[in-house]
């Protein structure tokens, strides 16, 4: 797609690029770190010109880990984890200060043990504000060799399908406060979740 300025705030220049990324979150940066190993330019808008530091998900699971280690994230994002022992029970209260219903150890299973011996990769407990963070400057790294851009406090405002098949994408601004992302992954803003990156030609 080529996405053009709506406004005097957005850069002068038209950006052209195989991909466009609608979206920051934890998808839309793999996505762009993904793309740019791989040599193919991308463009990310994400509406929040920084991180969210509200809580939102925190349990990333083995699945994700494997992702994170094939692109050589796995050990940065267990870095940020507390050790197991504080996270690996899930107790049920009635309140958030009331009485203990019930103590689950979810590691203490079969199942756990037959999942650690089938990956090389396995769950942690990181807030995902802070693998928004390492992804984020993965993202950034990698961006100018690949000739990819990230641009934060930006939205898609509009885009139409042109007839040779390409994209044509107006970004501006967004406003103050807006928090939903537009593409790629799991959102956590005001503005709810997130819809889907697309490329065009």
């Amino acid at each position: 797609p080529t996405v053009f300025p709506c406004c005097r705030a957005m850069p002068p220049k038209p950006a052209r690029a195989p991909v466009l990324i609608a979206g920051g979150g934890p998808v839309g940066l793999y996505t762009s770190v993904l793309l740019s190993r791989f040599g193919v330019p991308s463009i990310l808008l994400e509406r929040q010109r920084a991180g969210i530091p509200h809580p939102r998900a925190h349990l990333i699971n083995t699945r994700s880990m494997e992702l994170f280690r094939e692109v050589g994230l796995d050990q940065r994002v267990e870095s940020l984890a507390p050790p197991m022992r504080e996270w690996r029970e899930f107790r049920y209260c009635r309140s958030l200060l009331g009485r203990q219903i019930a103590c689950d150890d979810h590691m203490a299973t079969p199942a756990w043990d037959v999942l650690q011996e089938a990956s090389p990769a396995r769950l942690t407990h990181v807030s995902q504000p802070g693998l928004e963070e390492v992804l984020r400057e993965e993202a950034a790294r990698l961006a100018p060799e690949a000739g990819s851009q990230l641009l934060f406090g930006y939205e898609c405002a509009h885009f139409d399908v042109l007839p040779g098949g390409g994209v044509r994408v107006e970004a501006r601004r967004a406003t103050r406060g807006g928090g939903g992302e537009g593409g790629g992954g799991d959102g956590g803003g005001g503005g709810g979740g997130e819809g889907g990156g697309g490329s065009g030609g």
